[in-house]
């Protein structure tokens, strides 16, 4: 009778533990389902990896999301960086971008946000540091430990919508579709002073080893035979009555403009070129263009850039 009730507990047992088994191979192939056919076709910064890993423009724009929102990509002239980015990701892009392309006409952004503490404590996004890696190894390194996250928004949103991109990109381009115009005057002006405040620069930014970086990506550019123009990019009138007063924003905009020069690349200051009330239009909020400033900032970039005098 014992070995009746040891054989049995043992079947239970196995039973048990083969149900766990296959409820865990449901639970992986459905994770890995959301992944691969919901969660990276709509998530911006895996789609511009893609952009990155397979775009076969020679010419193209690099910067976080001042450049994103503010360059409007096209196929021949794309768009690749995320909101965010530092320095030092801005380099791991190029490089990887360009390994195996020589490259044409290359815009670099040379903002003095970019200096900001915030930025230079910021380590760099993982993703970047293996642009190559396979669907398996991001899905380990990336989207694994935010499964969790994933399967909750789809209970709390009863369905896979809650995926679905916030904002239109078109070769890299971000649309911004918000008006700063249509902000309440005083938070406009309170919001600007609290944004140039966390992204005012550090003073002797030239000794920051972001500064060696950017010194590093644009030799590498001119090595690889590119034409390179670096741009800072334009800010709204708020934005701009604020950070105009920095010491250390005069700085970086002149170390960009030396690095440059010493590069041989083309140095375009617009940081001020839309600081008027009537440009407000333009911005999606205090320092991104929209649809509408964004496409005609573009067409005046490339000329400034990339036009030459008779």
């Amino acid at each position: 009778m014992q070995n009746f009730y040891t054989s049995n507990f043992r079947g239970y047992v196995y039973r048990l533990l083969w149900i766990q088994a296959a409820l865990l191979v449901v639970l992986a192939s459905t994770s890995i389902s959301l992944v691969t056919d919901v969660v990276e076709p709509n998530d911006d910064f895996i789609s511009r990896l893609h952009l990155t890993r397979n775009g076969t423009a020679k010419n193209a724009a690099f910067g976080d999301s001042h450049i994103v929102w503010g360059i409007v990509g096209s196929p021949d002239f794309i768009t690749l960086g995320a909101d965010g980015e530092t320095i030092a990701d801005m380099e791991l892009r190029v490089r990887y971008y360009f390994q195996n392309k020589r490259p044409g006409k290359v815009i670099i952004q040379g903002d003095p946000h970019s200096f900001s503490p915030y930025k230079l404590e910021r380590g760099t996004h993982a993703y970047l540091q293996d642009m190559g890696a396979s669907f398996w190894r991001r899905f380990i390194a990336h989207h694994r430990q935010y499964l969790g996250q994933y399967w909750r928004k789809v209970i709390a949103n009863r369905g896979l919508h809650v995926f679905h991109p916030k904002h239109e990109i078109k070769w890299g381009w971000v649309v911004g579709k918000d008006r700063w115009s249509s902000v309440d005057p005083v938070v406009r002006v309170h919001q600007a002073l609290s944004r140039v405040q966390r992204q005012t620069p550090i003073e002797e930014l030239q000794r920051h080893e972001f500064a060696e970086t950017y010194r590093r990506t644009l030799s590498f550019l001119k090595r690889s035979g590119a034409e390179i123009c670096v741009v800072t990019m334009p800010v709204s009138y708020d934005y701009h009555m604020h950070a105009e007063r920095t010491r250390s924003t005069a700085s970086a905009i002149r170390f960009f403009q030396d690095v440059a020069k010493q590069n041989d690349a083309r140095y375009v200051n617009f940081f001020g070129l839309y600081a008027q009330p009537q440009f407000d239009d333009y911005f999606t909020d205090e320092d991104h263009l929209n649809e509408v400033g964004a496409p005609r900032f573009t067409k005046k970039l490339l000329s400034a850039c990339f036009d030459r005098p008779d």
